[in-house]
């Protein structure tokens, strides 16, 4: 995906994912069922756009050490929470220090990633999390409504192609990265 497709889609991006998309929905309610917080946590939102889950995850943890990192300006300057630190950046090449995060989150973004760059990028967050940091990874696995069928459509559009990955792949690929102790969780 182009960092220009992006920023046009700024504007509409947080009413779509709250109004349209059921997305924001599903990943507020498995963020509270399944990703357990503690206060101490350095987290970084990956590929967090105008940071709607940054925010569900600092209302979580009470938590102000919470960084937002995404490659479009336009969406980041949608974050309006002084609260959250941002970084523009590139997920396959971040511009943060080894071992910095004890949490990474990414909610809907490997698919946003060229095929070829997803291992790059899964392998940036390894290297910035600390020892026994770990990675949340969200995504829409296989559009199963019409809702979410129309929106991948529509995306396609906007932000061009996707590439998704069945959870057996998105498991190998976070294993190749060199984490290890992964659960998946298939609610």
């Amino acid at each position: 995906m182009t960092r220009a497709s992006f920023d046009k889609t700024a504007m509409l991006y947080d009413f779509v994912e709250k109004h349209i998309w059921e997305d924001y929905k599903s990943a507020c309610f498995i963020i509270d069922e399944y990703l357990t917080l503690n206060p101490e946590e350095k987290i970084i939102d990956v590929g967090g756009g105008t940071g709607l889950i940054a925010k569900v995850l600092r209302r979580k943890t009470q938590n102000d050490d919470i960084m937002v990192i995404d490659f479009s300006r336009s969406m980041l300057q949608k974050v309006k929470d002084p609260t959250l630190s941002i970084i523009q950046g590139d997920v396959t090449a971040f511009p943060l220090k080894d071992e910095t995060f004890t949490l990474a989150i990414l909610v809907n973004t490997v698919h946003h990633i060229y095929e070829t760059k997803q291992q790059v990028a899964l392998r940036e967050v390894f290297r910035i999390l600390k020892k026994q940091g770990r990675i949340f990874i969200m995504e829409m696995w296989y559009p199963n409504t019409f809702f979410s069928n129309l929106f991948i459509k529509i995306e396609k559009l906007l932000v061009g192609k996707t590439h998704h990955l069945t959870a057996d792949e998105m498991k190998r690929a976070v294993q190749d990265a060199g984490f290890d102790e992964i659960q998946v969780f298939l609610p």
